[in-house]
Protein backbone atom coordinates (compact mmCIF):
# COMPACT_ATOMS: atom_id res chain seq x y z
CA UNK A 1 0.00 0.00 0.00
CA UNK A 2 1.21 3.67 -1.11
CA UNK A 3 1.11 6.14 1.64
CA UNK A 4 1.27 10.10 0.24
CA UNK A 5 4.33 11.95 0.74
CA UNK A 6 3.39 14.95 0.44
CA UNK A 7 2.33 17.23 3.53
CA UNK A 8 -0.69 18.62 2.72
CA UNK A 9 -3.74 20.65 5.02
CA UNK A 10 -6.58 18.22 4.66
CA UNK A 11 -6.64 14.76 6.08
CA UNK A 12 -9.08 12.07 5.09
CA UNK A 13 -9.58 8.53 6.28
CA UNK A 14 -9.78 5.78 4.00
CA UNK A 15 -11.00 2.47 4.63
CA UNK A 16 -11.13 -0.43 2.02
CA UNK A 17 -13.03 -3.87 2.22
CA UNK A 18 -11.14 -6.66 2.19
CA UNK A 19 -10.11 -7.29 -1.58
CA UNK A 20 -10.09 -4.44 -2.69
CA UNK A 21 -6.40 -4.38 -5.22
CA UNK A 22 -3.27 -2.84 -3.94
CA UNK A 23 -3.19 -0.97 -7.10
CA UNK A 24 -6.48 0.50 -6.48
CA UNK A 25 -5.36 1.80 -3.09
CA UNK A 26 -2.74 3.56 -4.40
CA UNK A 27 -4.54 5.30 -7.16
CA UNK A 28 -6.66 6.87 -4.57
CA UNK A 29 -3.66 7.70 -2.50
CA UNK A 30 -2.20 9.00 -5.30
CA UNK A 31 -4.85 11.10 -6.49
CA UNK A 32 -6.31 12.49 -3.49
CA UNK A 33 -2.58 13.80 -2.59
CA UNK A 34 -2.62 15.24 -6.33
CA UNK A 35 -5.90 16.86 -5.09
CA UNK A 36 -3.50 18.04 -1.40
CA UNK A 37 -5.24 15.56 1.30
CA UNK A 38 -3.51 13.22 2.95
CA UNK A 39 -5.44 10.37 3.20
CA UNK A 40 -4.46 7.48 6.15
CA UNK A 41 -6.20 4.01 5.52
CA UNK A 42 -6.96 0.76 6.62
CA UNK A 43 -8.79 -2.74 5.51
CA UNK A 44 -12.01 -3.43 7.43
CA UNK A 45 -13.43 -6.86 7.81
CA UNK A 46 -17.10 -7.62 6.75
CA UNK A 47 -19.36 -5.62 9.37
CA UNK A 48 -21.33 -7.25 12.26
CA UNK A 49 -24.55 -6.88 10.17
CA UNK A 50 -23.71 -8.52 6.87
CA UNK A 51 -21.51 -7.33 4.11
CA UNK A 52 -20.50 -4.42 3.35
CA UNK A 53 -22.40 -2.00 0.66
CA UNK A 54 -18.83 -0.04 -0.34
CA UNK A 55 -15.76 -0.76 -1.50
CA UNK A 56 -14.41 2.42 -0.19
CA UNK A 57 -14.80 4.59 2.12
CA UNK A 58 -13.31 8.43 2.50
CA UNK A 59 -14.01 10.15 5.47
CA UNK A 60 -12.75 14.03 5.38
CA UNK A 61 -14.42 17.45 5.30
CA UNK A 62 -16.11 16.92 2.15
CA UNK A 63 -17.54 20.86 1.81
CA UNK A 64 -14.42 22.07 2.66
CA UNK A 65 -12.39 19.80 0.02
CA UNK A 66 -14.75 20.31 -2.72
CA UNK A 67 -14.56 24.31 -1.96
CA UNK A 68 -10.56 23.96 -2.36
CA UNK A 69 -10.97 21.63 -5.39
CA UNK A 70 -13.24 24.44 -7.06
CA UNK A 71 -10.71 27.42 -6.26
CA UNK A 72 -7.82 25.64 -7.52
CA UNK A 73 -8.69 23.62 -10.16
CA UNK A 74 -11.08 26.24 -11.67
CA UNK A 75 -13.49 24.46 -14.38
CA UNK A 76 -11.66 21.14 -14.63
CA UNK A 77 -12.19 20.09 -10.46
CA UNK A 78 -15.40 17.66 -11.34
CA UNK A 79 -12.39 16.41 -14.05
CA UNK A 80 -10.15 15.93 -11.37
CA UNK A 81 -12.48 14.20 -8.74
CA UNK A 82 -13.79 12.24 -10.88
CA UNK A 83 -10.13 10.50 -11.97
CA UNK A 84 -9.61 10.40 -8.53
CA UNK A 85 -12.70 8.72 -7.83
CA UNK A 86 -12.53 6.52 -10.95
CA UNK A 87 -9.42 5.31 -10.78
CA UNK A 88 -9.89 3.73 -7.40
CA UNK A 89 -12.91 1.84 -9.03
CA UNK A 90 -10.87 0.82 -11.84
CA UNK A 91 -10.73 -2.92 -11.44
CA UNK A 92 -7.22 -4.55 -12.74
CA UNK A 93 -6.46 -6.88 -14.84
CA UNK A 94 -6.12 -9.69 -12.09
CA UNK A 95 -9.71 -9.06 -10.65
CA UNK A 96 -12.57 -11.18 -12.35
CA UNK A 97 -13.98 -8.42 -15.32
CA UNK A 98 -17.65 -9.34 -14.29
CA UNK A 99 -18.86 -9.50 -10.64
CA UNK A 100 -20.17 -12.72 -9.45
CA UNK A 101 -24.38 -13.22 -9.49
CA UNK A 102 -25.90 -11.22 -6.64
CA UNK A 103 -22.22 -9.21 -5.87
CA UNK A 104 -22.77 -5.20 -6.41
CA UNK A 105 -21.17 -2.64 -8.38
CA UNK A 106 -18.46 -1.45 -6.55
CA UNK A 107 -19.01 1.78 -4.69
CA UNK A 108 -16.90 4.38 -3.47
CA UNK A 109 -18.48 6.45 -0.33
CA UNK A 110 -17.14 9.86 0.45
CA UNK A 111 -18.44 10.95 3.80
CA UNK A 112 -18.34 14.83 5.03
CA UNK A 113 -17.08 14.82 8.77
CA UNK A 114 -19.19 17.31 9.69
CA UNK A 115 -22.78 16.68 8.54
CA UNK A 116 -22.17 12.79 7.82
CA UNK A 117 -23.58 12.84 4.94
CA UNK A 118 -22.23 10.15 2.73
CA UNK A 119 -22.45 10.18 -1.43
CA UNK A 120 -22.24 6.53 -3.09
CA UNK A 121 -19.93 6.90 -6.46
CA UNK A 122 -20.05 3.82 -9.02
CA UNK A 123 -17.71 3.58 -11.91
CA UNK A 124 -20.88 4.23 -14.46
CA UNK A 125 -21.67 7.95 -12.94
CA UNK A 126 -21.63 10.59 -15.96
CA UNK A 127 -19.59 14.15 -15.50
CA UNK A 128 -23.09 15.73 -14.38
CA UNK A 129 -22.98 13.61 -11.29
CA UNK A 130 -19.44 15.31 -10.45
CA UNK A 131 -20.33 18.72 -11.51
CA UNK A 132 -23.33 18.51 -9.08
CA UNK A 133 -21.25 17.61 -6.21
CA UNK A 134 -19.70 21.42 -5.73
CA UNK A 135 -23.03 23.02 -5.53
CA UNK A 136 -24.76 20.55 -3.27
CA UNK A 137 -25.63 21.77 0.42
CA UNK A 138 -24.70 19.49 2.74
CA UNK A 139 -26.41 20.83 5.25
CA UNK A 140 -29.84 20.54 3.96
CA UNK A 141 -29.21 16.81 4.00
CA UNK A 142 -27.72 15.75 7.29
CA UNK A 143 -26.88 11.78 8.26
CA UNK A 144 -27.86 10.59 4.48
CA UNK A 145 -26.71 8.62 2.47
CA UNK A 146 -26.92 9.82 -1.57
CA UNK A 147 -27.05 8.54 -4.83
CA UNK A 148 -26.99 10.11 -8.35
CA UNK A 149 -30.36 9.29 -9.79
CA UNK A 150 -30.04 9.21 -13.98
CA UNK A 151 -33.50 9.24 -14.38
CA UNK A 152 -33.80 12.70 -12.64
CA UNK A 153 -30.44 13.39 -13.16
CA UNK A 154 -29.39 14.22 -9.83
CA UNK A 155 -28.30 13.52 -6.13
CA UNK A 156 -30.84 11.82 -3.99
Amino acid sequence: MTEPSTDTSATAHVYFAPGTAAEQQAALYEGLAGLGVRAEGAVVGNHRNGALTWMILVVLPLSGFLQECGKSLAQDAYRAVKGVIGAALHRGEDTAAEPAPGDREPVLMLEDTESAVRFAFTPDLPDTAYRQLFDLDLSSSTGRTLRFVAERNRWE
